[in-house]
């Protein structure tokens, strides 16, 4: 059997930021997925959700940008690398 490679984990900073830009603050996206704001809060500090609560607020990010699911945003790899890179100087 080959081997799957996992996904990208999602970038929910950008996530919440493009709600922004659309208007949506986190008060409006907690409202509207009845998430607590604090639980949102914590995503964004580098929690990760769980998988029922991330696809909710993913269902509510791809409504409210008119965007497929396929452009949500993502760290990348490289993203890591660079950020402990900097972490050691």
């Amino acid at each position: 059997m080959t081997p799957i490679t996992p996904a990208p984990p999602v970038d929910w900073n950008r996530v919440f930021l493009v709600l922004r830009g659309e208007g949506y603050t986190l008060y409006d996206v907690s409202n509207f997925v009845s998430i607590p704001r604090a639980t949102l809060q914590g995503w964004m500090n580098g929690a990760e959700p769980r998988h029922q609560d991330g696809e909710t607020v993913i269902r509510f990010w791809s409504e409210a940008t008119q965007l497929p699911r396929e452009s949500l945003p993502v760290r990348h790899p490289a993203d890591f690398v660079s950020r402990l890179a900097e972490s050691r100087q």
